[in-house]
């Protein structure tokens, strides 16, 4: 069960500080983040994600979020009931490692930070110092539904309130002990198709019937979502029929490259339609949604079907060639052994 916020070893602690600070700082203003900590689960889609939302106790605003995801249940077993400090250097660590799925971990954290920047921020700030755990639950899973495209999430949240100073003396003394690391840098993999635009695409996941990423082939039709984040990619959202009351929806798409990257990562190029390719980075053995008529928008299952069709009768053209030389040759050859009969 998820506890109330503002606790400190397993008590209520919201008192007990600010008590504390009007005793040693009677003329000081003190000022407080509220930490909301939270995991949550997509049941549907087996995705799991983490995240820490940093509040300005004062503006009641949001100041820092960080959110990762990732298709591992290792993920969701790390309990949000840890000390901020904790759960904070887990997010961290994840994120510089790569344990995550990189697209939906940006897909998560831009959400978040965009629902929580005003209206749904103030709510949600009012919510967690009345201590209402189950209404938070509830907003955070209207928030995070299209972000993780699922409609099945369990959510559990924790809070925590602790001074700024507090929080700055404890991020300096992790600072002092934490050893400098710097990650290599590998050089990310590039595709270029000559007169055509690539843009980002999410990959749309089957974790039952799907197609394993491992076992994917060039010529493979799936499905994907094409991310909006850039003027190109909502661009042809719109110019193929993608977006339906707000919501993206998958279009239809065919693999024609497949490359590793220095970390074992998966890059994936395929196309849209004409002089369109959609490009995928993932880092997760997951299951890919194969191709489907019924999801895809008409104008991209109608692109695929002029290229199938030409297919067919570039083939069908190759066959009448082969057959007909090969009846002229045997009715040339019976034509011969007639006449050194006949003569």
């Amino acid at each position: 069960m998820p506890s109330g916020p503002f606790l400190f070893g397993g008590a209520k602690r919201g008192s007990f500080v600010s008590d504390f600070n009007k005793f040693t700082h009677p003329n000081e203003e003190i000022e407080n983040n509220i930490i909301l900590k939270g995991r949550v689960k997509a049941v549907e889609t087996n995705t799991y994600g983490l995240f820490m939302v940093f509040f300005n106790e004062i503006q009641r605003t949001v100041e820092k979020l960080i959110a990762v995801a990732s298709h591992y249940s290792s993920l969701y077993e790390i309990d949000p009931h840890l000390p901020w400090y904790t759960l904070e250097e887990y997010l961290v660590n994840l994120k510089w490692k790569g344990d995550i799925a990189v697209n939906i971990s940006l897909d998560l954290q831009n959400y978040m930070e965009s629902s929580l920047d005003r209206d749904r921020g103030h709510e949600l700030f009012s919510l967690i110092m009345n201590n209402e755990s189950t209404k938070i639950e509830s907003l955070l899973q209207a928030i995070l539904i299209k972000p993780l495209s699922d409609l099945y999430l369990q959510i559990e949240t924790d809070s925590e309130i602790v001074s700024k100073k507090e929080m700055e003396a404890i991020k300096q003394q992790r600072d002092r002990i934490r050893p400098k690391k710097k990650k290599p840098q590998p050089t990310p993999v590039q595709f270029s198709v000559r007169g055509a635009d690539i843009v980002d695409v999410d990959l749309v996941l089957a974790p039952v019937s799907g197609i394993p990423i491992q076992e994917l082939l060039i010529g493979e039709k799936i499905m994907v979502k094409i991310n909006g984040t850039s003027t190109l990619g909502d661009y042809y959202i719109d110019s193929f029929g993608a977006r339906i009351e707000g919501n993206i929806i998958p279009v239809a798409a065919q693999v024609v490259d497949i490359k590793r990257g220095a970390e074992k990562e998966y890059y994936i190029l395929c196309k849209l339609g004409e002089k369109v390719y959609g490009k995928a980075i993932e880092s997760e053995p997951i299951k890919l949604k194969k191709y489907d008529e019924l999801l895809a928008p008409h104008n991209t299952t109608d692109e695929i079907s002029k290229e199938e069709q030409s297919g067919r009768g570039r083939r069908f053209v190759l066959f009448v060639s082969v057959t007909g030389g090969l009846m002229f040759a045997l009715l040339l050859l019976f034509l011969i052994l007639w006449l050194n009969n006949y003569l």
